[in-house]
């Protein structure tokens, strides 16, 4: 489709258009936008990342709370074991220091586990426990059961050195917050820091473990939590709940008894408030990386839209020339939206050079021919009665011949629009064969022939793709173009190697040749050009070769030119299909 025109002086002193190829500057402007595309991200990779951000940082922040909340978790739990070892060991020294015959008294102690039995040769200096509770991980047990009355006796030993300890637990207490209870090897209360002295706790699960060699952590449910603070305390899981730490009290390999300890952990309300400023600072942090993707989406989508709004009111103003890409376009599909922008300027611009040029080659063209039949008309119409036949009837052959020229020009340019407007690619198909065939028929019908060369069977059944009313016009141009100008039959060739199976390209080559005197190389890169012709005299319009190269191009051919010392020769390359032609071949 032509896209520019150029006026130049043509033959007579009439300005000619000169059409820019579209395809190169198609090429040129694919190959700018991949240019510019290089490097840069999509506008939606861009808008991806920047809701990943947002949606990472409060995620990241929660992420952040629960490890918090966890290690305050850990960090209560590591606090009771420490107690319990301090507690342990303390009941351990006061067993040897009064009673060390009876230390293995089976009222006093029972064997560890076999599982936590160890050998005093090869045992290590040190064995440190460290936490294990996560709040992920570990489920919260139901509240821990009361205190059950026992018939067992604590051994009298066990009840001294409970007795001694009760004192230094309940000082503890007041700064540790800990429950405390110091039992016997069969799980009795002898020490607590509550009212519940020589009742059991055999019963509970972490109890039992401890009394076999075992240091048992788990969480248990608060007894005193409430139903109506779940809600408000619904991000602050370890308000709901206690840890509990229960340790065995081991003495040469045998149980003496056990330490239970249960605190509830700090929670991320209390641990927070001490850190106010660390607060302030994320808040501010929050606010400045608000700001600073605000910042950074103006910079790269705002921006460059907002310029490219500009860009586009100059042109709807008119503004000519000067329309340039964006330098810089951060994202790939603003650079190309810009790139299309110029595009669509540099075509406004070259569609209005074109409708510039074609009024003033359309005036032009019609306005001799209306001026010839004026001053015919005008010349009959004074002097018609002294006028002699033979004037008479050759005033009356001019007005014919132009009437003529005026309707083939009509009858071109109708041509001509419809196959500008016509969409790329086309979706028609023909049978090349028939329609050479037919064509040659018509003309010798007219009196007038051509000669067909290299349809042999192969080329016969060849399917071009082009509707065959779009490809006779195509056909039937360059035809009426060679037998205007040759001297004897022209021939329609059609390439052999352009019709072999094999070939990658899958094009037909059709080529016109005549045996006339050719083509003038000054006029050679003009001959496609609207309006030029050679033979104005001979009845010429000038837009039949223009039609050829626009429907050729707009079903993805190409036409050219090709020099040759006698004649012409008109290469045409039409893309054609392999499959089956459907019924109405030629339609």
């Amino acid at each position: 489709m032509v896209t520019n025109w150029v006026i130049a002086e043509a033959a007579g002193g009439m300005a000619q258009p000169d059409p820019i190829a579209p395809a190169p500057a198609r090429q040129q402007q694919g190959s700018l936008t991949q240019r510019s595309m290089i490097g840069r991200p999509r506008l939606s990779t861009l808008l991806l990342a920047v809701n990943l951000i947002l949606l990472i940082a409060p995620l990241s922040g929660i992420f952040a709370m629960r490890l918090y909340e966890s290690a305050l978790l850990r960090q209560t739990e590591s606090a009771l074991l420490s107690q319990s070892a301090f507690i342990a060991a303390s009941y351990r020294a006061a067993l040897e220091r009064n009673r060390i015959p009876e230390l293995q008294d089976a009222d006093l102690s029972h064997p560890v586990a076999p599982a936590y039995a160890v050998d005093p040769a090869s045992e290590p200096p040190w064995r440190p426990r460290p936490p294990v509770l996560d709040l992920a991980r570990d489920k919260p047990l139901s509240p821990a059961p009361l205190p059950l009355e026992t018939a067992a006796v604590p051994h009298w030993l066990a009840e001294t050195v409970g007795r001694d300890l009760s004192p230094v637990i309940v000082e503890a207490h007041r700064f540790t917050l800990s429950s405390i209870r110091v039992l016997d090897h069969r799980g009795t209360i002898v020490a607590t820091t509550a009212d519940n002295l020589g009742l059991s706790v055999a019963h509970l699960p972490e109890v039992e473990r401890a009394l076999s060699g075992e240091i048992v952590s788990l969480l248990r449910e608060k007894e005193e939590f409430e139903e109506g603070r779940r809600g408000f305390n619904a991000f602050e899981r370890s308000s709901g709940i206690r840890v509990h730490v229960a340790a065995p009290i081991i003495l040469n390999n045998r149980v003496m008894g056990g330490v239970l300890l249960g605190r509830t952990p700090s929670t991320l309300r209390n641990a927070l408030r001490s850190k106010v400023r660390i607060f302030i600072i994320g808040g501010v942090m929050l606010v400045v990386m608000a700001l600073a993707l605000s910042l950074f989406l103006a910079a790269t989508i705002v921006g460059p839209v907002s310029r490219l709004i500009l860009q586009a009111k100059q042109v709807a103003k008119g503004r000519r020339g000067g329309i340039q890409p964006l330098r810089y376009p951060v994202t790939a599909d603003i650079a190309e939206l810009s790139e299309a922008v110029v595009a669509m300027a540099d075509a406004l611009e070259s569609r209005s050079e074109y409708i510039r040029g074609f009024a003033a080659n359309v005036s032009h063209e019609f306005k001799t021919p209306l001026t010839s039949i004026q001053g015919a008309v005008e010349l009959l119409r004074d002097h018609a009665a002294s006028m002699d036949e033979d004037r008479r009837a050759r005033f009356l052959d001019n007005i014919a011949k132009d009437s003529d020229r005026l309707a083939r020009l009509v009858t071109r340019l109708l041509e001509l629009a419809r196959a500008d407007v016509m969409p790329s690619g086309g979706s028609g198909k023909c049978r090349l064969g028939d329609l050479l065939l037919d064509l040659q028929d018509q003309y010798r019908d007219q009196g007038q022939d051509f000669v067909i060369e290299g349809l042999d069977p192969s080329g016969k059944d060849v399917i071009v793709a082009m509707d065959g009313d779009n490809l006779a016009s195509v056909v039937r141009n360059l035809l009426d173009n060679a037998l205007r100008h040759g001297k004897s039959h022209p021939r329609v060739v059609l390439d052999a190697e352009g019709l072999e199976e094999s070939a990658a390209d899958a094009v037909l080559v059709l080529r016109v040749i005549d045996d006339g005197p050719g083509v003038s190389a000054a006029n050679a890169s003009r001959v496609f050009n609207p309006f030029f012709t050679t033979d104005r005299e001979g009845g010429g319009t000038g837009l039949g070769l223009a039609l050829v190269r626009t429907l050729v191009e707009v079903h993805g051919g190409q036409i050219a030119l090709t020099d040759r010392k006698d004649g012409c020769e008109f290469v045409v390359t039409l893309p054609r299909l392999k499959g089956p032609l459907s019924a109405n071949p030629a339609a």
